[in-house]
């Protein structure tokens, strides 16, 4: 009960609103056994066992930290060793393995990695896989690192809020009047509380002389505030302003502290409307006595707290709590007094009174920890991929292509511009008719030494689905460009990146490998699985007798809502009445009575009322008892019965057809497979194999 949560208010509204991002709790995640690490003196020897050539699969050695890798990677098992692994999982996994390397062998040999398609299709893949990895290698990871860096330490500011007219980020030139005013002043010597609590535009955090009680770290606020205080020291007010979309900032760093979890516990008595004041600060003077002597303090908290919810604990607030993300169950910061005097203390330590709005506090701090910056590493990928990483993606590609020596020629751009209609898209497919010969010609923009014309423009966006539909103006010309230059910077550096990551290497090759699997077992399967009506039969007539047809019921049908009208048309029924007349007077479901309740041949398997027909034991000619069904009341009559027969040929195609097909593609698979042992030897040396797992087990 003694918490506060603070939630603060929208930007516009309150300065809380620096906590923009409300990141979630972060959970610790549970531990693992340590593993007990590689030694220099015999790191030298596992890498060598690992080097090992295990398999050999015609001329592909395969080395036993290739067979792990794949193992790892296949069977989604990341950080399994494989002698970790059963002796027939292995060897079921190698067979497969072996088979998988036998086919690329064979596509690699037939010189598919040089047919267009192919070569088109790795380099498509190529394309999304530099994209990716670029991207997350040389921007998102860096920018993680550098806000992880931040988060070992924990800010306390104060600001000042120069907010536009309502929230309108064209309409500045007041709020930015104003903030530079209030710099100039605070340049000149003057208390930053005193100005803030003048003119600062939030009024909540004005009050109390800017400060933000909520302790900041990385990832917490509006990246230009974090870039600010970052760079500031504590007692230093950041030298300029600070613009956001919602306004000018000034903000000064109070405090720069470690970044620490504190567990504590505490005694809450409370000043009610209806105690006495001075009664509850001598219980209070009487408890600390006790605890100075030597009492236990969570027998204490039991028998005086007056919060509930942690007094059954002794006292424990229940979590680790932080200043900048607050409590690890819940998110909820403490009061701010409360915060301070934990924070204050030393572990085991005892505070003295500590006063709230929710009485007096008596608080101990139990223990301590450091943060593990490395466990919030996904989450704060997460958060900046969130976040940022859109708008840092096109400043770093801008950034990346200027040094490919990309340009616009912006006369040429100008030229092209003036001489179409600006007020259509290139939806309309006359829009480029009437430009000149000499103006298609001319260069309009160059990257890595290649100059790309007005007339290339021009075909791409005609013939490109993803740039149709743009305006033909200079922003949105500049927007096809980026477009069709940003993949030509990911061609640019997958070289780079293969050389420079390994992973990215290894990549790159499965992604050809899957491709050329792809082809070849297109050829010598897929292309091959066409229904052959004589293999068909033939397997038919090995199996025909599992396929049999369900037996058919022909039925007619009285519905009826009233179970009073049910009733009394079953005895008309079993009075001799005909069936088929009382259905067409009194039957209510709509459609039948013009049939006379007749629904035709059906099955069991797909008709409710033949399982009527089932239960009631009905022989044709036969009627059934009112039963319950479809919010009324059925009578059945069975007409005719056709038993159970075998299927014939026809008839039973859709029962076996997948089953066969799944066979023909085995047998095609292994005459395949075989053919490609017969061609290149594989080779499993079981002997090294064992050694090599039985060495590393013991240097591990």
């Amino acid at each position: 009960m003694f918490f506060l949560r603070y939630f603060m208010r929208f930007f516009i509204f309150s300065l809380t609103l620096l906590l923009l991002f409300n990141l979630s709790v972060y959970s610790q995640k549970s531990t693992r056994k340590t593993e007990k690490k590689l030694t220099k003196e015999n790191l030298s020897d596992a890498d060598k066992l690992k080097n090992e050539v295990v398999i050999t699969v015609g001329n592909e050695r395969i080395t036993f930290s290739e067979l792990e890798k794949a193992f790892r990677k296949n069977m989604n098992r990341k950080d399994v060793k494989l002698w970790e692994v059963s002796r027939d999982s292995l060897y079921d996994f190698i067979e497969l393995y072996t088979k998988y390397r036998l086919k690329v062998q064979d596509a690699i040999q037939r010189g598919f990695g040089n047919d267009s398609s192919v070569i088109a299709d790795i380099a498509q893949n190529r394309r999304i896989l530099a994209e990716s990895y670029f991207l997350d290698k040389k921007l998102v990871d860096r920018k993680v690192d550098d806000m992880l860096s931040k988060r070992d330490r924990e800010l306390q500011i104060a600001i000042m809020l120069f907010q536009f007219p309502m929230g309108n980020e064209n309409d500045s030139m007041a709020a930015y009047l104003k903030g530079k005013a209030c710099l100039e002043l605070l340049k000149q010597g003057k208390d930053f509380a005193d100005i803030a609590k003048d003119s600062s535009d939030d009024k909540e955090s004005g009050e109390r002389g800017g400060i933000i009680s909520t302790y900041i770290t990385a990832g917490r606020t509006q990246r230009p505030i974090e870039d600010a205080i970052y760079k500031t020291k504590p007692g230093n007010f950041y030298p300029e302003l600070i613009r956001t979309r919602y306004g000018y900032f000034i903000v000064k760093v109070l405090k720069s502290e470690p970044r620490i979890k504190v567990r504590g516990s505490h005694i809450l008595l409370s000043e009610g409307l209806d105690k006495d004041s001075l009664r509850v600060v001598a219980k209070a003077d009487s408890i600390l006595n006790l605890l100075k002597k030597g009492a236990d303090f969570a027998r204490l908290a039991e028998e005086n707290s007056e919060d509930p919810s942690t007094a059954i604990k002794g006292g424990d607030l229940g979590a680790w709590y932080s200043r900048s993300s607050g409590m690890e169950n819940t998110g909820r910061n403490l009061l701010p007094s409360f915060e301070e005097a934990l924070y204050s203390l030393k572990d085991g330590e005892i505070s003295g009174k500590v006063y709230s709005d929710y009485g007096i506090h008596i608080i101990r701090r139990d223990s301590s920890k450091a943060f593990n910056i490395e466990s919030e590493r996904d989450d704060i990928k997460k958060l900046y991929k969130r976040i940022y990483f859109e708008s840092d993606k096109r400043t770093f590609l801008d950034s990346v292509k200027s040094s490919f020596g990309f340009k616009i020629f912006y006369d040429v751009l100008k030229e092209l511009v003036s001489s179409i209609d600006t007020t259509k898209n290139n939806l309309d497919t006359s829009w480029s008719k009437d430009l000149s010969e000499s103006l298609r010609n001319k260069n309009i923009f160059a990257f890595n030494k290649v100059s790309y014309s007005v007339d290339h423009l021009i075909n791409r966006m005609n013939k490109q689905s993803d740039l149709r539909g743009f305006g033909l103006n200079t922003n949105d010309f500049k927007i096809v460009i980026d477009k069709l230059t940003d993949p030509l910077v990911y061609d640019a550096v997958s070289e780079e990146l293969e050389k420079e990551y390994s992973d990215y290497s290894n990549l790159l090759k499965e992604f050809r490998d899957g491709i050329l699997l792809f082809k070849v077992e297109a050829i010598e399967v897929w292309d091959k699985l066409k229904f052959d009506s004589v293999l068909a039969r033939s397997f038919w007539d090995t199996t025909k007798h599992k396929y049999l047809t369900h037996p058919i019921y022909d039925i007619s049908e009285i519905y009826v809502l009233s179970d009073t009208l049910a009733n009394d048309l079953y005895n008309q029924l079993n009075n001799g009445a005909d069936f088929a007349e009382l259905a067409k007077q009194f039957t209510q479901r709509a459609g039948y009575r013009e049939k006379n309740g007749h629904w035709g041949k059906v099955t069991a398997k797909d008709n409710q009322l033949a399982k009527i027909v089932i239960e009631d034991n009905l022989k044709p000619g036969q009627h059934s008892k009112p039963h319950r069904y479809d919010n009324g009341y059925s009578i059945v009559k069975l007409n005719e019965f056709e038993a159970s027969r075998q299927k014939t040929f026809e008839e039973a195609i859709p029962d076996f057809a997948p089953m066969f097909q799944d066979l023909l593609q085995k047998h095609l698979s292994e005459k395949w497979i075989n053919s490609l042992k017969a061609k290149y030897k594989v080779y499993i040396d079981k002997d090294k194999l064992t050694k090599t797992m039985n060495s590393l087990k013991k240097l591990s």
